[in-house]
């Protein structure tokens, strides 16, 4: 361990931490509220305390906040948590359906039809809560949607049905139409089922938002290195309640990096960016989308990684999960891992379509969002924390674990360290061709024979024997960052989306090579023939799309 390294380690102070989490824990952190501008003041004064100049940032979005829910079933009253951009109903009344296909997977594109049209002028009970479904159940007719909470006990988790990703464009702003959806708890779903089951029912829904334009501040720390070339290191400080884990900690955290860093300035190859986002869960990523919006061109010039930390410190989570874009390969994360956890992965989890990752169109090259779990025997929920309480008013002081924070501050103080640091930044291209390979393969295998893939296979292949000459080429440039953006950076672009750089694709579920994914499975047989005929032309265009890429890509390349 080199001497800045043990410094940096060494020089976190958990008291500092706990001071930030003693205030936030006061402060329910809502965007562009009084107590969510409260939390950005005490960030700025902080900041200022320790003599680091900021950037104060302010936008204006569309933020969605529930009031109060429930919905009556002969003559008893079931509470509910609206979904953030749910449409309002005030005693809406329909008869309750159960869309007993949401658990479902693998449903082929007629079935689906049949589903959906059973929906119409209905009030609709399923598991599914996801913004595409509730969409299509809007589309279809449906009166209202109730989503059943899968996590047991007296728990409805804050859900988000928005599926613009930030705030909307003139193109976008009819997606931002929405019927009345909100969570219900598991032990009142099931018991509603059971109802059903025995004969048809109605029910009264009834559900108040607080959903409007209101401008909200962020702050930013530009920590210089000796290379115009940075690290964003992120997390959201907006909540819900006081949301200690969900993401005081990580707040709190993200200032003591601050701190420590600017005090050993002098010492960085490359600068470290320091950003608080607001609009996390009241308004689709708006925080971070507007950031990269309206910082695009720096970010596009020098940002070589985003580390996002969110979920730290929480109670229970004794794993640690590699969730991250993967150009790193697998040995890189299980090391760390290793070292803090005394557990080895054997893969990582392929980044997901949220968590304020709104830089893929920057072309970053790296990309790393620790998980951090219970191991499977002590889980109490599949919620994305230590615990069932995660988006609840239960996130409270007693969830935060100060032993675990330290681990979560330390391991990815750690690899903001090695990132700067490093000659070239730790990517490794013959890993990341070697695991895209296989999962092209596995892609393509899902496609009707209609679906040709011949010209992808011969691209891909171009590319990956182009890069992996570049590769070790680039092992010694003085300055590979710029080479790593242009290549690894637009490939991951590539792979991990489906529109222009400059734009954000929808906030909906996606895979890697997810933009030629979405026609995996569909037959003219097995498919109503007008969807059919979208499909065939979507495809097309992913296909050009990825192709084109690809082949600049290797002009980028063939450059060094």
């Amino acid at each position: 361990m080199g001497q800045l390294r043990e410094s940096l380690l060494e020089e976190l102070n958990s008291k500092n931490m706990l001071e930030t989490i003693g205030t936030f824990n006061h402060l329910f952190r809502y965007s562009g509220t009084k107590e969510g501008e409260a939390a950005v003041s005490y960030l700025e004064e902080k900041l200022s305390e320790y003599g680091i100049t900021f950037e104060h940032c302010e936008y204006d979005g569309f933020f969605s906040i529930p009031v109060r829910a429930f919905a009556k079933v002969d003559g008893v009253e079931y509470p509910l948590v609206g979904d953030v951009y749910s449409a309002e109903a005030d005693s809406l009344q329909g008869t309750l359906y159960y869309d007993s296909l949401s658990k479902k997977k693998g449903l082929t594109k007629n079935q689906e039809k049949d589903r959906f049209e059973s929906f119409r002028d209905k009030i609709i009970l399923t598991w599914e809560s996801k913004g595409v479904f509730v969409r299509r159940a809007m589309e279809a007719g449906a009166k209202a949607v109730l989503h059943i909470c899968a996590t047991k006990g007296d728990y409805i988790h804050h859900s988000n049905i928005g599926t613009i990703w930030g705030t909307p464009d003139f193109d976008e702003a009819a997606y931002m139409k929405f019927l009345p959806s909100a969570g219900i708890r598991r032990v009142d779903g099931e018991a509603l089922i059971e109802k059903i089951a025995a004969g048809e029912i109605d029910a009264e829904v009834t559900i108040e938002m607080e959903t409007k334009i209101r401008r909200s501040s962020m702050v930013a720390v530009d920590i210089k290195g000796k290379s115009d070339s940075f690290v964003l290191v992120s997390g959201h400080y907006d909540s819900w309640y006081e949301g200690i884990t969900d993401n005081a900690v990580s707040d709190a955290i993200l200032l003591e990096y601050a701190r420590v860093l600017y005090a050993h300035r002098s010492e960085l190859k490359r600068g470290v960016r320091i950003a608080w986002w607001s609009g996390h869960s009241d308004g689709r990523f708006s925080g971070s989308t507007w950031y990269c919006d309206s910082h695009y061109a720096d970010l596009r010039k020098n940002c070589v990684a985003h580390v996002n930390l969110d979920l730290t410190g929480c109670k229970n989570s004794e794993q640690i999960v590699a969730r991250t874009a993967g150009s790193e390969g697998v040995s890189y994360t299980a090391d760390l891992i290793e070292k803090y956890t005394g557990k080895r992965p054997n893969a990582y989890t392929p980044m997901i379509r949220g968590a304020d990752q709104s830089f893929w169109g920057a072309y970053v090259p790296l990309t790393i969002m620790l998980k951090y779990e219970p191991f499977p025997e002590k889980r109490l929920s599949d919620c994305p924390s230590g615990g069932p309480w995660w988006h609840t008013p239960k996130d409270t002081i007693d969830k935060l674990d100060e032993k675990i924070m330290m681990r979560d501050a330390k391991i990815n103080m750690e690899m903001l360290d090695d990132i700067q640091n490093a000659k070239m930044i730790p990517v490794n291209i013959p890993a990341f061709l070697e695991d895209l390979d296989g999962r092209l393969k596995k892609t393509l295998s899902g496609l009707a024979p209609e679906f040709d893939t011949t010209e992808i296979c011969a691209e891909w292949n171009r590319t990956k024997a182009v890069l992996e000459k570049a590769a070790e080429r680039a092992e010694s440039m003085e300055d590979s960052d710029l080479f790593l953006k242009e290549t690894v950076g637009k490939l991951l672009h590539i792979v991990y989306c489906r529109k222009a750089p400059y734009l954000h694709d929808y906030g909906d579920g996606f895979g890697i090579f997810g933009a030629i994914g979405r026609c995996k499975g569909i037959t003219k047989e097995n498919t109503p023939l007008d969807v059919y005929v979208m499909a065939r032309s979507e495809y097309l265009r992913m296909r050009n799309r990825l192709c084109m890429g690809l082949r600049e890509i290797q002009k980028q390349a063939e450059r060094i």
